[in-house]
Protein backbone atom coordinates (compact mmCIF):
# COMPACT_ATOMS: atom_id res chain seq x y z
CA UNK A 1 0.00 0.00 0.00
CA UNK A 2 2.61 2.52 0.74
CA UNK A 3 4.84 1.78 -1.81
CA UNK A 4 1.75 2.41 -4.50
CA UNK A 5 0.89 5.26 -2.73
CA UNK A 6 4.72 6.74 -2.75
CA UNK A 7 4.57 5.97 -6.84
CA UNK A 8 1.37 8.18 -7.63
CA UNK A 9 2.80 10.89 -5.25
CA UNK A 10 6.34 10.57 -7.36
CA UNK A 11 4.57 10.37 -10.52
CA UNK A 12 2.05 13.46 -9.53
CA UNK A 13 5.35 15.48 -8.30
CA UNK A 14 7.11 14.89 -11.73
CA UNK A 15 3.58 15.79 -13.57
CA UNK A 16 3.67 19.14 -11.53
CA UNK A 17 7.39 19.42 -12.27
CA UNK A 18 7.23 18.78 -16.26
CA UNK A 19 4.26 21.33 -16.31
CA UNK A 20 6.09 23.73 -14.32
CA UNK A 21 9.30 23.40 -16.38
CA UNK A 22 7.08 24.08 -19.61
CA UNK A 23 5.87 26.75 -18.61
CA UNK A 24 8.27 28.80 -17.32
CA UNK A 25 9.64 28.35 -21.15
CA UNK A 26 6.94 29.12 -22.85
CA UNK A 27 6.26 32.43 -20.69
CA UNK A 28 9.47 34.85 -22.38
CA UNK A 29 7.28 34.08 -25.43
CA UNK A 30 3.52 34.36 -24.96
CA UNK A 31 2.53 37.60 -24.03
CA UNK A 32 -0.72 36.35 -22.76
CA UNK A 33 -2.07 33.55 -20.38
CA UNK A 34 -0.63 30.23 -20.68
CA UNK A 35 -3.25 27.13 -20.00
CA UNK A 36 -1.62 23.45 -20.48
CA UNK A 37 -3.44 20.46 -19.56
CA UNK A 38 -3.38 16.82 -19.28
CA UNK A 39 0.19 15.10 -20.99
CA UNK A 40 2.91 18.31 -20.93
CA UNK A 41 5.36 15.67 -21.51
CA UNK A 42 3.62 14.93 -24.77
CA UNK A 43 4.45 18.51 -26.03
CA UNK A 44 7.23 19.72 -28.24
CA UNK A 45 7.72 23.21 -29.01
CA UNK A 46 10.36 24.68 -31.01
CA UNK A 47 12.28 27.70 -28.95
CA UNK A 48 11.71 30.05 -31.70
CA UNK A 49 7.71 29.58 -31.36
CA UNK A 50 5.71 32.69 -30.60
CA UNK A 51 2.38 33.57 -29.58
CA UNK A 52 0.98 37.51 -29.11
CA UNK A 53 -1.83 36.40 -26.58
CA UNK A 54 -3.32 33.62 -25.03
CA UNK A 55 -1.80 29.86 -25.52
CA UNK A 56 -4.19 26.96 -24.54
CA UNK A 57 -2.40 23.32 -24.87
CA UNK A 58 -4.24 20.24 -24.33
CA UNK A 59 -2.51 16.70 -24.34
CA UNK A 60 -5.49 14.79 -23.04
CA UNK A 61 -4.62 10.89 -24.04
CA UNK A 62 -1.71 8.91 -23.91
CA UNK A 63 -1.48 9.20 -27.48
CA UNK A 64 -1.83 12.44 -28.16
CA UNK A 65 1.15 14.91 -28.73
CA UNK A 66 1.39 17.95 -30.07
CA UNK A 67 4.44 18.73 -32.15
CA UNK A 68 5.01 22.41 -32.96
CA UNK A 69 7.85 23.04 -35.39
CA UNK A 70 10.61 25.79 -36.28
CA UNK A 71 9.36 29.78 -36.85
CA UNK A 72 5.14 28.99 -35.89
CA UNK A 73 4.14 32.42 -34.51
CA UNK A 74 0.32 33.34 -33.45
CA UNK A 75 -1.80 36.08 -32.41
CA UNK A 76 -3.64 34.39 -30.03
CA UNK A 77 -5.47 33.37 -28.05
CA UNK A 78 -4.54 29.85 -29.88
CA UNK A 79 -6.01 26.87 -28.62
CA UNK A 80 -4.56 23.57 -29.72
CA UNK A 81 -6.23 20.21 -27.64
CA UNK A 82 -4.75 16.61 -28.92
CA UNK A 83 -6.22 12.98 -28.29
CA UNK A 84 -3.66 11.85 -31.40
CA UNK A 85 -0.51 13.29 -32.50
CA UNK A 86 -1.02 16.62 -34.13
CA UNK A 87 1.76 18.33 -35.55
CA UNK A 88 2.11 22.01 -37.18
CA UNK A 89 4.39 22.88 -39.41
CA UNK A 90 7.64 25.31 -39.70
CA UNK A 91 6.83 29.07 -40.38
CA UNK A 92 2.86 28.63 -39.56
CA UNK A 93 1.55 31.88 -39.12
CA UNK A 94 -2.28 31.68 -36.63
CA UNK A 95 -4.39 34.76 -36.73
CA UNK A 96 -6.31 35.71 -33.64
CA UNK A 97 -8.78 33.48 -31.92
CA UNK A 98 -7.86 30.04 -33.75
CA UNK A 99 -9.08 26.88 -32.76
CA UNK A 100 -7.46 23.39 -33.78
CA UNK A 101 -9.55 20.25 -31.87
CA UNK A 102 -8.82 16.18 -33.58
CA UNK A 103 -11.93 15.49 -30.61
CA UNK A 104 -15.67 15.74 -29.44
CA UNK A 105 -17.01 14.38 -26.28
CA UNK A 106 -18.58 11.08 -27.35
CA UNK A 107 -19.77 9.66 -30.65
CA UNK A 108 -23.16 9.93 -31.00
CA UNK A 109 -23.58 7.35 -34.04
CA UNK A 110 -23.03 4.82 -30.52
CA UNK A 111 -26.31 4.55 -28.43
CA UNK A 112 -24.47 4.45 -25.31
CA UNK A 113 -23.18 7.65 -25.36
CA UNK A 114 -26.17 9.59 -26.04
CA UNK A 115 -27.34 8.63 -22.07
CA UNK A 116 -24.31 10.86 -21.23
CA UNK A 117 -24.05 14.33 -20.42
CA UNK A 118 -21.32 15.19 -22.96
CA UNK A 119 -18.96 15.97 -20.36
CA UNK A 120 -19.17 12.52 -18.95
CA UNK A 121 -18.92 11.06 -22.53
CA UNK A 122 -15.31 9.17 -23.61
CA UNK A 123 -13.44 11.54 -26.02
CA UNK A 124 -13.53 10.18 -29.65
CA UNK A 125 -11.83 11.37 -32.64
CA UNK A 126 -12.44 10.69 -35.97
CA UNK A 127 -8.56 11.13 -37.30
CA UNK A 128 -5.71 13.35 -37.26
CA UNK A 129 -4.88 17.17 -38.14
CA UNK A 130 -1.71 17.77 -39.99
CA UNK A 131 -0.40 21.23 -40.64
CA UNK A 132 2.00 21.80 -43.22
CA UNK A 133 4.91 24.10 -43.50
CA UNK A 134 4.24 27.79 -43.97
CA UNK A 135 0.40 27.72 -43.62
CA UNK A 136 -1.98 30.59 -42.60
CA UNK A 137 -4.62 30.16 -40.84
CA UNK A 138 -6.65 33.62 -40.57
CA UNK A 139 -8.94 34.98 -37.69
CA UNK A 140 -11.68 32.66 -36.39
CA UNK A 141 -10.39 29.29 -37.93
CA UNK A 142 -11.19 26.22 -36.57
CA UNK A 143 -9.64 23.24 -37.73
CA UNK A 144 -11.72 19.71 -37.25
CA UNK A 145 -10.29 16.14 -37.81
CA UNK A 146 -9.94 14.73 -39.49
CA UNK A 147 -7.62 17.71 -41.46
CA UNK A 148 -4.35 17.67 -43.52
CA UNK A 149 -3.67 21.27 -44.62
CA UNK A 150 -0.72 21.33 -47.29
CA UNK A 151 2.10 23.34 -47.25
CA UNK A 152 1.63 27.07 -48.26
CA UNK A 153 -2.25 26.58 -47.99
CA UNK A 154 -4.18 30.08 -46.69
CA UNK A 155 -7.00 29.79 -45.01
CA UNK A 156 -9.20 32.57 -44.58
CA UNK A 157 -11.00 34.56 -41.64
CA UNK A 158 -13.65 32.72 -39.94
CA UNK A 159 -13.38 28.90 -42.04
CA UNK A 160 -14.28 25.85 -40.63
CA UNK A 161 -11.85 23.33 -42.09
CA UNK A 162 -12.45 19.92 -41.68
CA UNK A 163 -10.68 17.61 -44.72
CA UNK A 164 -8.03 18.12 -47.17
CA UNK A 165 -6.70 21.10 -48.40
CA UNK A 166 -3.94 20.95 -51.02
CA UNK A 167 -0.84 22.52 -50.57
CA UNK A 168 -0.36 26.44 -52.13
CA UNK A 169 -4.16 27.08 -52.10
CA UNK A 170 -6.54 29.50 -50.67
CA UNK A 171 -9.56 28.33 -49.06
CA UNK A 172 -12.39 30.28 -47.24
CA UNK A 173 -15.34 29.57 -45.75
CA UNK A 174 -17.67 32.50 -44.96
CA UNK A 175 -19.94 32.30 -47.78
CA UNK A 176 -20.72 27.99 -46.37
CA UNK A 177 -23.56 27.93 -44.67
CA UNK A 178 -23.41 24.75 -41.91
CA UNK A 179 -24.50 21.93 -43.05
CA UNK A 180 -25.51 18.48 -40.76
CA UNK A 181 -22.99 15.74 -40.72
CA UNK A 182 -25.31 13.17 -38.68
CA UNK A 183 -28.66 13.30 -37.79
CA UNK A 184 -30.32 10.67 -35.93
CA UNK A 185 -34.29 10.85 -36.55
CA UNK A 186 -35.38 8.75 -33.78
CA UNK A 187 -37.38 9.37 -31.15
CA UNK A 188 -33.91 9.42 -28.90
CA UNK A 189 -35.69 5.81 -27.44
Amino acid sequence: MMGTLSARIKHRLNASWTRLCRWMSLRPRVTGRIKLRGRTDRMSIHPSFRCDGDLWLGVHSDLGAITIKEGVSASGPLVVTAIQPRRIGAGTLFGPNVLVTDHYHGDLRDPAHRALPPSLRPLHSPGPIEIGNRVQLGANVVVLSPTRIGDGAVVAANAVVKGDIPAWSIYTGINSPARPLFRDDSDGE
